[in-house]
């Protein structure tokens, strides 16, 4: 259990540990778990210091994340690629983390899973996780998309990178920042109004980020409470995307959800916006292994995202 970003709450944090030990997991903490200095769970030493230990531990077999908020990307110069390769370990986590999953798959080649988070989603009442399964390789539902979903229709496939929208602009420009030459950009966000995400979407098309980019998927999107509506935002996205040269859906259960779906990250992805539209994998041999009736996601790997 680590903790990169903000601070954790006490309540909920005991009750995502709860939610693991009733499952049968054995909960390691890091050090700085239940740490808070001002807006960040222990100073930036600290909060690296907790994450390599786990890392480095032989008995630790995966490391998920308490929750989101901010301070992932100031850990990221205590980082050492040649260490994450040297002891590769399953990632979980969602929102802030996006900026530690970019640098994983940028630098050190592994797959990273964009999904619920112990003190969020898995210390609320969600019964229908599938983050298990997806960690384990197994045959998990499709990721169905509804018809009005579609913005522009098409079947493509390519690596699926991305995560929260305001971190990936943020990682314009430095070394982390994704690459979406051959691939599926997945991407959402909340707190933001229409503008505001028109912002960060042109960030990353001026950066060139976006170049050469064979698909697009769009999680939630939530605006603030006190002045976006949900169907503005919708409506904006699809006259953003009318018309894009691949193959764009938006509709997708992931994100900053009660009960967000798990993907990997750094996998090889099939996007078919045809008239059953789905998101699946492909396995290392390269078979097609969605067809959109079967989504299974699995490692692939290594593979640079």
């Amino acid at each position: 259990m680590a903790a990169v970003s903000g601070p954790v709450e006490k309540e909920r944090l005991e009750r995502g540990l709860a939610y693991l030990v009733s499952k049968g997991y054995e909960v390691v903490e890091a050090a700085n778990l239940r740490s808070r200095r001002g807006f960040l769970a222990g100073s930036d030493e600290e909060r690296a210091s907790g994450y390599r230990a786990l890392l480095r531990d032989p008995a630790v077999d995966a490391i998920i994340f308490a929750r989101g908020g901010y301070g992932a990307s100031r850990i990221l110069r205590y980082l050492d690629a040649g260490e994450m390769r040297a002891n590769p370990k399953i990632h979980l986590g969602g929102s802030d983390l996006t900026a530690l999953f970019a640098w994983i798959g940028r630098h050190a080649g592994l797959v990273t899973f964009y999904g619920p988070m112990v003190a969020v989603e898995m210390a609320g009442e969600a019964v229908d996780l599938d983050w298990e399964l997806s960690l384990r390789g197994g045959k998990v539902a499709p990721h169905r998309i509804a018809r009005e979903n579609v913005l522009a229709p098409g079947i493509t496939e390519g690596i699926l990178v991305g995560g929260c929208l305001s971190l990936l602009a943020s990682l314009c420009g430095t070394p982390e920042a994704i690459r979406g030459d051959g691939a599926i950009f997945f991407w959402e966000d909340t707190g933001e109004d229409a503008y505001e995400l028109d912002r960060l979407l042109t960030q990353l098309e001026r950066s060139g980020t976006l170049e050469r980019l064979r698909g697009m998927v769009i999680g939630s999107v939530v605006p603030r409470r006190d002045s976006g509506s949900p169907d503005a935002v919708r409506d904006y996205l699809r006259e953003r995307f009318s018309g894009a040269p691949f193959p764009v859906a938006m509709g997708l259960q992931a994100g900053h959800l009660e009960n967000p779906r798990t993907l990997p990250l750094g996998v090889s992805a099939r996007l078919d916006l045809g008239r059953d539209s789905g998101l699946g994998t492909r396995d290392s041999k390269g078979s097609d292994q969605s067809k959109t009736e079967v989504s299974k996601l699995e490692i692939v790997g290594p593979v640079v995202a």
